[in-house]
């Protein structure tokens, strides 16, 4: 049926089981139409992923809740659902195995929890018909049900629409540098010349089927900041925004409804393949082997099972987007104005400021600069993060840590060095004297001197 016709009633018309269909077939186009175009899709409530012992081992769980499907079907799970792990994974054994092949000890095995659009047919009633039918051809189903698939797959559905759009916000969230000083800001013509500059993809027609880059847009490029002065702000963003709806968008989404509209134009097929699936979460599996070649199944403690949620799409209803613009944010009270050249650099370097800063843990807890502060703890290491953090790898900018031990007997010969940066901050190694990490009952009672200072590469 082509979901952009609907039927037009004549009186007298004989209207049979295709007109039926014809009409609900566009109505229902419209309501997903609606929904995909203008909301988005992902989680709408519910669906948390979690993982709970079960009778056959190790158990994913997810509970009842709605989303929105790519193409912008409604999905209703309910009640909470549960698979066994080890029943899962002895069921794909080959499967299993060909993707653990050759994997160093501690590999992890990645399966995704992923929901889908089903129906099913229901409500058996008699139909007239020839005799010396059978039963079966006797009654046929009246209903039709909306219903869902929940399944875990070893590969995740495309989402190439939502992992653009959050390589957008990153991307304009990187590059530009606002300044307070009028008249500094880069021309606009320039500014929207670097972001079709940084998209990863000749803009024009999507291929067909859509294409499935590692990135979107080059974090990179441009190499140094973009200032935009504080009164052009919403200006520049207004127009980044516009090229992405007018040029950017129809890049990474499905068509669903094909290339022709209008009354002119021959109907072409519907895109196929379009992905339909919704990302509810990652798993990390630590997997083990029976002996003699046996089943998969989850490694038993102290491995645990990782629920990795950071790639679901999620929808915020428009009363919570409300709240958020009238109460999420208030006017911060002005700050003293800082010294002229508090942190100094040769004229036209970029920029290069203090981000964070105190002594941790804070007494009192509030007192640290731009709330840093330790989010854990191990054995010879801490984490330690702050308001705006993000992992500098691939980024146009780095990091500087500076971090010192108060000191106290316990400390003596103790050295802190820097361990790396991680999604969700930046780890601090602590050593003993001879090398050793300190134990983590240890590192509980220590005191970090720790300052972070941040520059533009260029």
């Amino acid at each position: 049926m082509d979901p952009t016709k609907r039927v037009n009633y004549v009186l007298g018309m004989v209207l049979g089981v295709d007109d039926f269909t014809q009409e609900f077939t566009y109505l229902s186009e419209r309501d997903r139409w609606l929904t995909r175009e203008l909301l988005g899709y992902g989680t709408v409530w519910g669906l948390a992923v979690t993982q709970e012992p079960g009778t056959r081992g190790p158990e994913v769980r997810v509970s009842p809740g709605v989303a929105v499907s790519p193409r912008g079907n409604l999905l209703r799970v309910t009640p909470a659902q549960c698979a066994s792990l080890n029943d899962w994974l002895a069921a794909r054994t080959p499967e299993v195995s060909a993707r653990m092949a050759g994997a160093s000890p501690g590999t992890r095995l990645k399966v995704y929890v992923v929901l889908g659009y089903d129906e099913c047919l229901t409500d058996a009633v008699p139909i007239p018909g020839e005799p010396c039918r059978t039963e079966e051809d006797a009654t046929k189903p009246s209903r039709i049900a909306d219903d869902f698939t929940l399944e875990l797959s070893f590969t995740p559905p495309a989402q190439h629409e939502e992992d653009a759009l959050r390589d957008l916000v990153r991307w304009l969230r990187t590059h530009i540098q606002v300044s307070s000083t009028p008249g500094t800001s880069v021309p606009l013509d320039a500014f929207l010349g670097f972001l079709r500059g940084a998209v990863l993809v000749p803009p024009g027609s999507p291929p067909s089927p859509p294409w499935s880059p590692s990135d979107f847009l080059l974090d990179t490029s441009p190499a140094s900041p973009l200032v935009v002065a504080t009164e052009d702000l919403c200006r520049y963003l207004r127009a980044a925004l516009r090229v992405w709806v007018t040029e950017l968008r129809h890049l990474w989404r499905t068509n669903w409804l094909g290339e022709a509209q209008g009354c002119m134009e021959p109907l072409t097929p519907v895109s196929a393949g379009g992905e339909d699936r919704v990302l509810l979460a990652e798993l990390s599996l630590p997997v083990t082997r029976e002996l003699e070649g046996g089943a998969w199944k989850v490694a038993s403690a102290p491995a645990k099972v990782d629920i990795l949620e950071d790639g679901r799409p999620f929808v915020a209803h428009l009363r919570l987007l409300q709240e958020w613009m009238l109460c999420g944010t208030r006017p911060d009270t002005p700050a003293p104005a800082p010294a002229a050249n508090t942190v100094t650099r040769p004229a036209g370097m970029p920029a290069y400021s203090i981000v964070a800063a105190g002594i941790l843990p804070p007494v009192p807890p509030e007192q640290s600069f731009n709330a840093l502060k330790i989010i854990g703890t191990a054995d010879g290491s801490a984490t330690l993060t702050f308001t705006g953090y993000q992992n500098p790898t691939g980024k146009p900018f780095q990091y500087i840590v500076k971090a010192l031990l108060v000191s106290a007997p316990a400390v003596k010969g103790f050295v802190v060095t820097l361990g790396g940066f991680q999604a969700n901050g930046f780890v601090l190694n602590v050593s003993d004297a001879q090398g050793a990490p300190v134990p983590v009952a240890l590192m509980n009672n220590l005191r970090l001197v720790v300052e972070v200072s941040q520059y533009q590469a260029g």
